[in-house]
């Protein structure tokens, strides 16, 4: 049997991940500052599932339901009143999330996943798991042969400059896998995340320290995976 041609397309918010998962694409969801590399620093410390919502409602109407579950989110980089976890990762660096399911709303990555049908399969990447992610989503092709498209969160007005790097990146590790990295050191991609815009406003709101840890490719060997509406981390068979 001939392999079909992998094909990797890139785009920007929540329409054409609609359009991506309408078409039974493998979708990448990028949301480098911070989303992305919450989520996989969550569940790789120990966090049962990361279950994504829209809304601060909906999040609390949802911790009603599941007492063992942590509230974590932001709203203008800070965690909403109540809440018991923000959206920085380096907050997850702990045993007291071991075994819990967090329940996370942010201002870009939950709004730009929406509510993906049941069937879709959406996976989490970053430059914390970049590695990993390609070669989870080379190997979900090799099951089922499909495009690949990976998606920048980006912001509520517009483009986001560093989830478009992450998402070239990861692209390039997908398509050519035996060369070597194109991405350079943390030190390299910090200084590159901290002129961005978003970058910006979170040294200006406090988590400067957000970015440097966000800046480490490969940290983890881990993809989170939507399954029933819930993140958990990938797991061949």
């Amino acid at each position: 049997m001939i392999m079909p041609p992998l094909k990797v397309l890139h785009a920007t918010g929540p329409d054409p991940l609609v359009a991506a998962v309408a078409q039974d694409h493998i979708v990448i969801l990028v949301d480098v500052l911070r989303a992305s590399s919450t989520i996989i620093t969550a569940l790789a410390n120990g966090a049962s599932t990361i279950i994504p919502v829209t809304t601060i409602e909906e999040a609390r109407r949802l911790a009603q339901q599941l007492p063992n579950a942590f509230l974590a989110g932001e709203r203008a980089a800070h965690p909403p009143p109540g809440f018991d976890y923000g959206n920085s990762p380096r907050s997850f660096l702990t045993a007291h999330i071991k075994g819990h399911p967090i329940i996370l709303t942010t201002t870009n990555f939950t709004h730009t996943l929406g509510t993906p049908r049941p069937t879709a399969t959406v996976l989490v990447g970053a430059f914390l798991n970049i590695e990993h992610v390609a070669t989870t989503a080379r190997a979900l092709h090799r099951q089922r042969p499909r495009p690949i498209t990976i998606i920048s969160a980006g912001e509520l007005d517009g483009t986001s400059v560093e989830d478009d790097l992450a998402s070239n990146h990861i692209a390039t590790r997908i398509q050519h896998p035996q060369d070597p990295p194109s991405y350079a050191s943390a030190d390299d991609l910090a200084r590159d995340l901290l002129v961005t815009k978003h970058g910006s406003l979170l040294v200006h709101a406090g988590y400067k320290d957000d970015i440097t840890f966000c800046s480490q490719p490969n940290r983890y060997a881990l993809t989170p995976i939507l399954r029933d509406g819930a993140f958990t981390a990938y797991s061949p068979g």
